[in-house]
């Protein structure tokens, strides 16, 4: 269904200044511009079997919960038509979009003899969850006509209890405690055995089954379990500059998959704190995973670029899935209880993109356009929704903005947090390889020579005349030493001044020192690597995507889609038949992220699979007219 994969990447964005604060949206223009989108919406519907024209029943899910957190009221023929839809389909569902969107749904339309279906669709969700904690494409097996008759057998006796011809259902709000009725227990043993195993699970449909799952324990699921396996996914899969990506071995993470993150995180808190009994529970604010992702989604926020004059939709994106992350930040934002996030009004930042965006039918188009999806994100963002009203009340308070703040490089803790500069590196003359630079596509060249200043995050820039190579090999060789020598805090110093520091034996230093290097210091060595690739000159990319040393290519390749540089797509596919895996993943990694495309391959697939794939890449290029 959709694919949060903006390729605006945290990593390119935690550089350079924020431009002025546009004034805050106009309320009554809020108003009318949701007014149009619900009319916009309502006409994508069709009207033989009330569903929105999408083959899965998730975007229809999708838009009778934008229509409803927009108050339309529950009894309007739109939201009927779809809730009929939703519930003709919803036993035989096994699609994880599709459950947790029609769960959300339901929930909110609050009729008592949808939660035997919410049940039901719950307890799949939990069968799906795989063994790194997230979720794939579908859930379980196909629905034989057998287990629809038993589920429809089911769902009949639950609803005769819980619409007052048997016993009372349990209060909506009250978090569950103790086992399963011994009916659903057996309907989830079976549907555990039936399980598909995937480990190509995605944080994308990890986001929505979390949320799904929080709002299905005030139905009595139990997810202590589930909850415990998400948070131990995302503890374990922060890249170093705070965020997640796609997958839990994407090495750039993206902002939509930062909101997934912080999402799971808030649901182990918030099951953490039900599961206290008294005792104090882990204090959200306290936490240094959750702190470094807000500080990453932060800086996503503040990109200059999000607010460039006359074109602030793809000013934004650069592409269409940025409803997708407008819808994913306002859920993260309404859950913790934040006005701002990286210092930055969150609302009045999408708000008035939205309003620049919206077309004159009402419709806001992107990616998911065709089948209303774009819309329900903007009318959900704009209309503050919150189907978590209960996680939120339950973490109200505990966690606070980490403010205008960067990652150092490599660091996720609280103490390697540093304030944003107060001004720009200083310029420097245009020439073929560049140091950092907050995107432009070419910028100064790279000198060799310049010193290393331990006291200051800024290294002076060089004045003698440019080495010779020998030279610039004795300056690689005494920089590699150092940085090897480095440890803790001093480590995370050095990468932060090497990633900036102009000449190439930064690059070639940082290059040697990586394979001798262990653990996150080898990790957080590869990002401030790529980190200053990102930041110099297409042509001088061009030459590092062929360069003699694995982690140059391997970088390069990361810090080509860092710079949402397209013009390499091709020598991109090349690298996917790279004599390294390391870079035939990085490769893969920054196609996705560049082209919202997956034609594989797997991340172990050895060289006949990523020969396939390689083809099955060079024949999409050739479809889009080589570029």
């Amino acid at each position: 269904m959709m694919r949060g994969r903006p390729t605006l990447l945290l990593t390119a964005l935690a550089v350079g200044l924020l431009a002025p604060s546009a004034p805050a949206a106009d309320p009554a223009a809020i108003r009318k511009a949701m007014e149009r989108g619900v009319a916009g919406l309502k006409r994508l519907q069709r009207s033989n079997d009330g569903t929105w024209p999408h083959l899965e029943i998730g975007a229809t899910a999708l838009a009778g919960l934008a229509l409803l957190e927009c108050n339309v009221p529950a009894n309007d023929p739109a939201i009927q038509k779809a809730a009929a839809a939703v519930r003709q389909v919803a036993l035989s569902e096994i699609r994880t979009y599709s459950l947790a969107l029609s769960i959300m749904f339901l929930d909110r339309l609050g009729d008592p003899s949808d939660i035997p279906l919410i049940e039901v669709m719950a307890l799949r969700l939990l069968a799906g969850q795989k063994a790194a904690g997230g979720w794939s494409y579908t859930c379980t097996l196909p629905v034989g006509r057998a287990e629809l008759q038993h589920l429809q057998m089911l769902v009949k006796e639950r609803s005769q209890l819980v619409t007052g011809q048997g016993k009372p259902p349990k209060p909506a709000n009250r978090p569950p405690r103790g086992e399963l009725p011994r009916d659903l227990q057996q309907l989830f043993s079976q549907l555990k055995r039936g399980g598909i195993e995937d480990p190509r699970d995605d944080n994308s449909n990890t986001q929505f089954a979390v949320l799904a799952l929080w709002i299905a324990r005030r139905h009595g699921i139990p997810i202590e379990e589930a909850a415990a396996r998400i948070e131990q996914r995302f503890r374990n899969s922060q890249l170093p500059n705070g965020g997640w990506g796609y997958f839990v071995t994407d090495p750039l993470s993206t902002p939509a998959m930062t909101c997934a993150g912080l999402l799971g995180l808030a649901i182990s808190h918030g099951a953490a704190k039900e599961a206290a009994n008294g005792q104090a529970p882990p204090e959200p604010g306290k936490d240094p995973v959750l702190r470094a992702g807000l500080v990453a989604l932060g800086s996503a926020i503040d990109h200059p670029a999000a607010r460039r004059p006359g074109n602030p939709h793809v000013g934004a994106v650069g592409n269409g899935r940025f409803f997708y992350f407008l819808w994913s930040l306002e859920r993260v934002a309404m859950i913790y209880g934040l006005e701002t996030i990286g210092g930055k009004d969150w609302y009045t930042w999408g708000a008035e993109i939205l309003l620049a965006s919206q077309r004159p039918e009402g419709l806001w188009v992107g990616d998911f356009g065709t089948y209303g999806a774009d819309t329900c994100f903007a009318l959900l963002f704009l209309a503050r929704a919150n189907p978590a009203r209960d996680l939120a009340a339950t973490l109200k308070g505990s966690v606070q903005d980490p403010g205008e703040v960067v990652l150092r490089t490599g660091g996720v803790s609280g103490a390697s947090l540093q304030p944003r500069p107060a001004s720009p590196p200083e310029p420097s003359k245009p020439g073929e390889d560049s140091p950092p630079s907050a995107g432009p596509a070419s910028g100064p060249r790279e000198r060799a020579g310049a010193p290393l200043s331990a006291s200051s995050s800024r290294p002076t820039p060089a004045t003698h005349p440019q080495p010779s190579p020998a030279g610039e090999d004795d300056e690689a060789a005494r920089l590699t030493a150092r940085l090897l020598e480095a440890r803790g805090p001093r480590l995370d110093e050095m990468l932060a001044q090497m990633k900036e520091a102009r000449g190439v034996a930064y690059t070639q230093a940082l290059a040697a020192a990586i394979p001798r290097l262990h653990g996150s210091a080898r990790e957080h060595a590869r990002a401030a690597l790529a980190e200053r690739l990102a930041r110099m000159s297409s042509a001088t990319l061009a030459d590092k995507l062929q360069d003699d040393d694995l982690e140059v290519r391997r970088a390069a390749a990361l810090a080509v889609a860092m710079k949402d540089d397209k013009s390499h797509l091709r020598k991109l596919i090349d690298l996917l038949e790279d004599r390294e895996p390391l870079v035939a993943r990085a490769a893969h990694a920054a196609l996705k992220s560049l082209t919202g495309q997956d034609f594989g391959p797997a991340p172990d697939a050895g060289p006949a699979e990523r020969a396939r794939a390689a083809a099955a890449w060079k024949e999409w290029w050739h479809k889009q007219g080589n570029k």
